[in-house]
Order: structure tokens, then C-alpha cells, then sequence
């Protein structure tokens, strides 16, 4: 799945909370900010703001309680959201929220975040990106999406500014659904060779990119550490199981037309409806491998 409109974003919000490594974020701590300052963080990719409102509470508790957040993303629409978004998680989690002329002001229990929004084409030149020196730069579900080089010329940049690293929710590949389909390896198959396609940031890493990140920050110089944020769709998650499951058949689809793979739309459309079946009576379980990425200077 490579769609990032804001119903897509907010249907997968719960799945997403629940499969993060959060423990990660503990050793987070011993990062020093210039100078005494905020922890600056540069959060790529932001989309409507789901990184921001899950990671900003969790650093205040390990002791980064200034903090100034620039969430970048290409799409206006996505990040004329994020306000509004983020000052309605602000309500409900009690905490103060403000707008200003550049962002948001977010405080509560003697912590802040000061947030501004930025358009960039991330597929552009790297060159622009705002990479804070000391700081933090993070994302969610974006390392599976980029190529080879783009990782490796971000990762250039961001050791050169002696960044620490957490790259979130990447896709590995690894999908477990229950109960079995005959033609459930294969739609699966399908869709891992799909997300190597382009997404617009040259050949995608797909369900390697986690490892290749991993390999080349340890090269680099990074202290590394990963960890599993498998989704985990029950009973509690049907919306998301469908669209999952539609997106899955759509991508294989694609595939097996470009490839030849004798596969044809009716036996993925036999498939879909009996998958779909499953999560209507209650029945379907499906666990979609992730991995989480800490890189420490």
C-alpha cells in the first residue's frame, strides 16, 4: 500500500499506535541537544501529523521537554491538516495547544513543542531538507517507499550533522493471514515484488529496506537497534482488513499483468471475496511484519 490520503492515514492510525516499539524511544534519553536547546526533530514524510502527536509525549518522558519539531511533507492537503488534527489529540489528551504564525505550541505537564510545517518534495533535492545538527530526524512508513540512493544520500547528510535516527513501521515482507487461502502466497508474493516498484523516489526498497537502512548506519558509524511493530488486525480492525486486502489484490494484480504471471483477475477477485467473507463473519486475523530502526551517533 503507497496511499497517503488522509482517510487511508487515519483508518491505519490505531494499527500503527498499537505496533510501535515505543522502547526505542528510551534510549533516546542520552540525546544532548545543541547548546542546551530544544531537541530539534525533522520529521519526514509527516503527513497529517500521527508521528508528531505519538513520538512528542513519549520524548518529554524521557527528559526532552523543550522540544521544536519541523514535520515536512509534499502534500498541502496533508499538511493543512495536521493543525487541526493535532488540536483535537491536544483536547483530548489535555494538553494546551496554540496556533502561531508558523505552527503549533503544544504544552502540558512542564513540557513543550514548538511545531512548524514545511512543503518539500522529500523525491527532490535532499539538499534542501532542514537537518538539524544534533538533533533527531524520524519517520513513519516512508523507508520501504525511497530507493537505494536516496537512503544512502540522506544518511550521508544526517551522519555529517551527527543525527540520531528512529525510522519507524517499515514493511518487511513477513504477512501472516488466517484462516489460509489457496492463493494467499502467491497474492503475497505479488505484493512484495510490487512494493520494489517505483513510489517515486527511484526503485523501492520494499521489504528489504529496514536491513539496508541497518547495514549501511552501522557502516557509517551509527549504534543500531531494531525491533519488531508488526500490525496485528483482529475482529477490532475490519475496515482496515478490507482495504488492506482490496489494496493487496489491486497490487497484485498490476503484477501479474506486467509480469505474465498466469494469475488471472478472476481467481484475485475469487480470493478477495472470500478473504473479505472472513473479516464480515468475524473470522479473519492477519499480522503484516514492520520494523522499527534506532540509529544513535
Amino acid at each position: 500500500m503507497s496511499d497517503f490520503s488522509d482517510a487511508w492515514l487515519a483508518l491505519r492510525a490505531p494499527a500503527d499506535t498499537a505496533a510501535r516499539a515505543d522502547e526505542l524511544v528510551q534510549r533516546l534519553a542520552g540525546l544532548a541537544p545543541a547548546a542546551d536547546g530544544p531537541l530539534q526533530v525533522l520529521d519526514l514524510g509527516c503527513g497529517s501529523g500521527a508521528n508528531l502527536r505519538h513520538l512528542a509525549p513519549l520524548l518529554a518522558a524521557v527528559g526532552h521537554r523543550r522540544q521544536q519539531w519541523t514535520c515536512v511533507d509534499h502534500d498541502p492537503a496533508l499538511l493543512a491538516r495536521l493543525p487541526a488534527g493535532t488540536g483535537e489529540w491536544a483536547g483530548a489528551a489535555g494538553l494546551a495547544c496554540r496556533e502561531t504564525d508558523d505552527g503549533l505550541q503544544l504544552a502540558a505537564g512542564g513540557w513543550e513543542a514548538v511545531v512548524a510545517t514545511r512543503r518539500l518534495d522529500l523525491a527532490g533535492d535532499l539538499r534542501a531538507l532542514p537537518v538539524p545538527a544534533g538533533g533527531l530526524v524520524t519517520a513513519s512508513a516512508l523507508l520501504d517507499l525511497v530507493s537505494a540512493s536516496w537512503l544512502d544520500t540522506l544518511l550521508a547528510r544526517c551522519r555529517t550533522n551527527g543525527c540520531a535516527l528512529l525510522f519507524t513501521l517499515s514493511y518487511d515482507g513477513r504477512c501472516t493471514v488466517s484462516p489460509a487461502h489457496g492463493e494467499d502466497a502467491r497474492v503475497v508474493g505479488l505484493v512484495n515484488r510490487h512494493q520494489r516498484t517505483d513510489k517515486g523516489f527511484g526503485p523501492a526498497l520494499g521489504p528489504a529496506a529496514a536491513e539496508r537502512a541497518a547495514v549501511r548506519c552501522r557502516a557509517l558509524g551509527w549504534r543500531v537497534e531494531m525491533a519488531p511493530s508488526d500490525w496485528v488486525l483482529g475482529t477490532e480492525a475490519p475496515d482496515l482488513q478490507q482495504a488492506l486486502l482490496a489494496g493487496w489484490r489491486d497490487a497484485a494484480a498490476e503484477m501479474a499483468a506486467s509480469s505474465g504471471a498466469a494469475l488471472p483477475a478472476s481467481r484475485l477477485d475469487a480470493w478477495l471475496t472470500a478473504r473479505c467473507g472472513w473479516v464480515a463473519a468475524g473470522r479473519s486475523w492477519l499480522r503484516v511484519g514492520h520494523q522499527d530502526l534506532l540509529a544513535l551517533p
